[in-house]
């Protein structure tokens, strides 16, 4: 730490000196606090099982973003995870014919298995064989949801 200089014979100390010592000490803690908060946060973040199970539920066709987006991030970063994509309601109009979503799908899909309800495909006049030929039409979406869940997969809605 830096000496503070007093003005002799006097045993006076100058603000200037006062306030820079002070200021000193003042970032000495900071970086303290600051170098503590770092190794907090690695120790708080858990490091994820390479085995862990996700069912991605798509209710909306707003939801194929980000479903997209957790499929890229789970399969680059976890490739031992095992993840599943469940699509009913609205979000089957999005699985119809050749899009960005379908494309993006087709290319992730040997990573995740893709579950689509064949009630909402019904409900929504949607033909099966209009949407991806690896989807599996054979349970309902809350059905999957439900089977998801006892088989030990970790439910996640966008």
């Amino acid at each position: 730490m830096a000496q503070v200089q007093r003005t002799p014979g006097t045993g006076i100390v100058s603000r200037r000196d006062a306030l820079g010592t002070l200021g000193l000490g003042v970032a000495a803690v900071g970086a303290l606090a600051e170098s503590a908060r770092i190794a907090m946060a690695q120790e708080a973040t858990p490091t994820a099982p390479g085995d862990f199970k996700v069912v991605l539920h798509a209710s909306q066709e707003a939801h194929w973003v980000y479903i997209l987006a957790n499929l890229k991030n789970l399969e680059e970063n976890h490739p031992q995870a095992k993840l599943r994509v469940v699509a009913d309601g609205t979000s089957v109009y999005t699985l119809v014919g050749e899009n960005s979503v379908t494309l993006e799908l087709t290319k992730l899909s040997a990573g995740f298995e893709l579950q689509v309800c064949p009630n909402a495909l019904q409900e929504h006049q949607i033909d099966p064989s209009s949407i991806p030929s690896f989807a599996s039409t054979s349970i309902g979406g809350v059905v999957a949801l439900v089977l998801a869940n006892q088989d030990g997969y970790v439910y996640v809605k966008p």
